[in-house]
């Protein structure tokens, strides 16, 4: 006996109980195993997908199964291709989930996997490997009848940060203790540029995503995570041998900061490495430091456009 009836309704497809529009219904967590080739090699990323479109006010639902249908299409057209770029994997899903909803006007795609990129460590003078959160996406709208498509590339990065004001602190008990002790001030200068002070730190995790118009150039990912990585006190590592460990613990506490000055730094150093992007290009960041002698983290967030941080950074040294 058949399980199948002759008549399959389409429920989805029936008039909404409650007449509102929706922005954003879909499917998540759908996970792909993505084969993506980085220089001369190949990796395999497992991802996880999220696809969205928005509804109209007049329908009762999308048809889910078709989001997770234009996935297993447009991978299967891509195996035959070169997946270099999963920011492009992401706005040809987009593409193609507005094609086969029906009544879409906008769609949206969020990628997420483990990453493993070689960087090089400042503090160790030589190339690191470690996983990072790769984030990628893509929104398409359909615009005068035809689809624009916007790509986002970024990635999420853990690093070490050292609290200036601790490290400070510290410097005010030193020269206190040691001008007890009879040294002058310039000995003391001299031997507290010397001496490491102590200072509380924290593992840091940075959040950089770029929005791009989809004729704009690629943005090389491991580049993404480098600038991340520089930004913070230190870079974490995976091992360290004692002499790496003492290496990168100075290094780091040569190079305090709060979380405001870390992201002001991540973002002159997005200008200075992406600044010949479009102006339009937008850039979210955001750096939160688990603080280690508090119950609370801090957090700062910022969302621009190029052409914005190069105005405001031209200002500044206009101004001296």
């Amino acid at each position: 006996m058949s399980l199948n009836s002759e008549i399959i309704s389409d429920v989805q497809a029936d008039k909404a109980l409650i007449k509102l529009s929706l922005q954003r219904v879909g499917v998540s967590n759908i996970p792909k195993i993505i084969r993506r080739k980085w220089k001369n090699s190949y990796n395999e990323l497992s991802a996880k997908i999220d696809v969205y479109v928005d509804l109209v006010s007049t329908q009762r639902g999308i048809h889910m199964s078709r989001n997770i249908e234009a996935i297993n299409e447009v991978t299967a057209e891509l195996l035959s291709e070169v997946i270099s770029d999963t920011e492009v994997l992401c706005s040809r899903i987009a593409k193609r989930v507005i094609e086969i909803q029906d009544g879409a006007k906008f769609s949206e795609v969020r990628l997420e996997a483990n990453y493993e990129a070689e960087t090089f460590s400042e503090p160790l003078l030589k190339k690191k490997s470690s996983v990072h959160k790769l984030k990628a996406g893509a929104k398409a709208e359909v615009i005068d009848g035809e689809i624009r498509i916007k790509k986002i590339i970024g990635a999420e990065v853990q690093g070490t940060t050292v609290c200036p004001c601790s490290e400070e602190l510290s410097r005010d008990f030193a020269k206190e203790q040691l001008k007890k002790k009879g040294y002058t001030d310039e000995q003391i200068n001299e031997i507290l540029d010397i001496i490491p002070l102590a200072a509380h730190n924290q593992r840091s995790k940075a959040t950089l995503l770029f929005e791009l118009p989809d004729d704009s150039p690629r943005i090389e990912l491991d580049d993404i995570i480098a600038l991340m990585e520089i930004s913070m006190s230190a870079p974490i590592h995976e091992v360290l041998k004692r002499k790496d460990e003492q290496a990168v613990v100075l290094y780091a506490h040569k190079k305090p900061g709060f979380v405001e000055d870390v992201i002001r730094t991540l973002l002159q150093n997005v200008v200075f490495k992406f600044g010949y992007l479009p102006d339009e290009v937008q850039v979210y960041a955001k750096q939160i430091n688990y603080e280690s002698i508090h119950q609370h983290d801090a957090v700062a967030e910022v969302c621009t456009t190029i052409g914005d941080l190069k105005k405001q950074l031209l200002e500044e040294k206009n101004n001296g």
